[in-house]
């Protein structure tokens, strides 16, 4: 009874409740055990996933259908990359995964499956995403590669815009 209510509790503590992804605490948690030195940073990918056009979903189409799009935006990325790597929610519309291994070559269907769940549902589900593979050359620690990964969303969202 009472190893159910601490996973109970450590579930809470650590999911996002709208999504089922793992939340900004549990984030906060793996950089710690990263930067520690206790994981070998060599073999390691970031992915930061941006939604676009979630607010105006909500603006136009209502909460409860923003909130159904975020929910489907999150099983894509969870069907696609979370096999592979830790998902989490790091803001409204932005998700970060970091992963042992190369998850590049599964960007691609991150895409195509929340292009076709936005054209299912009738509304559009747009994802900008940024991506980084450690390079020792380059990075210190974690926290070097995600700013990396960070730059190159915003890269990734300038030239969408254009």
């Amino acid at each position: 009874m009472k190893r159910k209510a601490e996973e109970k509790l450590f579930y809470l503590a650590y999911t996002d409740a709208m999504t089922g992804v793992y939340n900004r605490n549990a984030y906060e948690e793996h950089i710690l055990r990263l930067n520690r030195g206790h994981t070998k940073l060599d073999n390691m990918t970031v992915v930061s996933i941006k939604l676009d056009d979630l607010n105006e979903i909500r603006y136009t189409m209502g909460n409860r259908t923003g909130d159904e799009a975020l929910k489907l935006a999150a099983s894509c990325v969870i069907n696609t990359l979370g096999e592979k790597a830790d998902v989490y929610r790091m803001d409204d519309d932005e998700f970060l995964c970091i992963a042992e291994g190369d998850v590049v070559p599964h960007i691609s269907k991150l895409y195509d499956l929340i292009e076709m769940v936005g054209k299912d549902k009738k509304y559009p589900l747009n994802v900008f995403v940024g991506y980084m593979k450690f390079d020792n050359k380059k990075h210190r620690n974690i926290d070097e590669l995600i700013k990396d990964c960070d730059r190159q969303l915003i890269k990734a969202k300038k030239r969408a815009l254009v």
